[in-house]
C-alpha cells in the first residue's frame, strides 16, 4: 500500500528540511513517500505563540490533494486543531505525537525544550490532552531550534547536562527532546543515559503512517439546519 505523508516545516532551513526528511524515512515503510513542503514562509520564532496567523498552514493543506496525512513541525502543535476542521485526513503536531508516545511507554516523562518561551504552550496542550499529571518537568537548554542543526559541541554539552540533571532530580521514565530531526542523536543519548528518549518527527511519522494504513479519517462536524425557522422552543 503506497502512502504519502506531507511534512510542513516552518523552520526555513535547508539543513533542517533534509534532517527531518531523513529522520522520517528511517522509520517509515518502503512504500511510504515523504513530502517536505517548502512553500510555507512563517517565521519560526512566531511558533512559540498560540495566537499566530495560521492562514499559510491552512493554504498548504487545502492545496494538497495527493498526501494521505500531514505532520506539522511544531512541538506547540500550532494550527493542528484548526487544520483538522478543513480536512478529513490525519493531522498531527510533534508535541501531541511525542506526548502520546511517552504516555504509552512511561508512567511519567519529562520534556527538554530548546527555548523556555515555548513552555506555556506546551503546558496548555498537556492539560488539553489530559497528560499534565504525567509530565514531571519542562526545562530548557536555551538553544534556538535552528542552532541545533549544527549540533555544536557546546550545544551537545548543554543537552547532556540537562538530561543528566533531569534524570537525577525528576526521575522520569522517558524524556522528550523538542529538537526535530535528531533521530540518531536521540538513540545515542538513550543508550548513553539508559533512558527512553523520544524524537518528535519519528513519533509523528509512525502514528500518521499507521492511521493512513488503517484508512481512519477525521470525523467532520456537520451543522444541522434550524428546523424551528427561528422560533425558539
Amino acid at each position: 500500500m503506497s502512502i504519502e505523508i506531507c511534512i510542513i516545516n516552518p523552520y526555513l532551513s535547508a539543513i533542517s528540511n533534509e534532517k527531518i526528511k531523513n529522520c522520517a524515512l528511517k522509520i517509515s515503510d518502503k512504500h511510504t513517500s515523504i513530502l517536505i513542503d517548502k512553500q510555507n514562509s512563517q517565521d519560526y520564532f512566531d511558533l512559540y505563540s498560540e495566537t499566530i496567523n495560521i492562514s499559510k498552514l491552512l493554504k498548504v493543506v487545502e492545496k494538497n490533494n495527493s498526501s494521505d496525512a500531514f505532520i506539522i513541525i511544531s512541538f506547540e502543535d500550532i494550527g493542528v486543531e484548526t487544520i483538522r476542521k478543513i480536512t478529513s485526513k490525519p493531522v498531527i503536531g510533534l508535541g501531541e505525537a511525542s506526548f502520546y508516545t511517552a504516555n504509552i511507554i512511561a508512567n511519567k516523562f519529562s520534556v527538554i525544550t530548546n527555548l523556555s518561551n515555548s513552555h506555556e504552550a506546551l503546558k496548555n496542550n498537556l492539560i488539553k490532552y489530559d497528560m499534565d499529571h504525567k509530565c514531571v518537568s519542562i526545562k530548557s537548554i536555551e538553544v534556538p531550534v535552528l542552532d541545533m542543526d549544527t549540533m555544536s559541541k557546546s550545544n551537545l554539552i548543554k543537552l547532556d547536562n540537562e538530561i543528566q540533571r533531569t534524570i537525577t532530580e525528576e526521575e522520569p521514565e522517558a524524556i522528550i527532546i523538542t529538537s526535530p530531526g535528531i533521530y540518531n542523536l536521540s538513540k545515542n543519548l538513550s543508550k548513553k543515559f539508559n533512558i527512553q528518549i523520544i524524537e518528535g518527527v519519528t513519533a509523528a511519522t509512525a502514528l500518521m503512517e499507521n492511521f493512513a494504513k488503517l484508512d481512519l479519517k477525521i470525523k467532520k462536524y456537520v451543522a444541522k439546519p434550524n428546523r424551528n425557522f427561528g422560533i425558539p422552543i
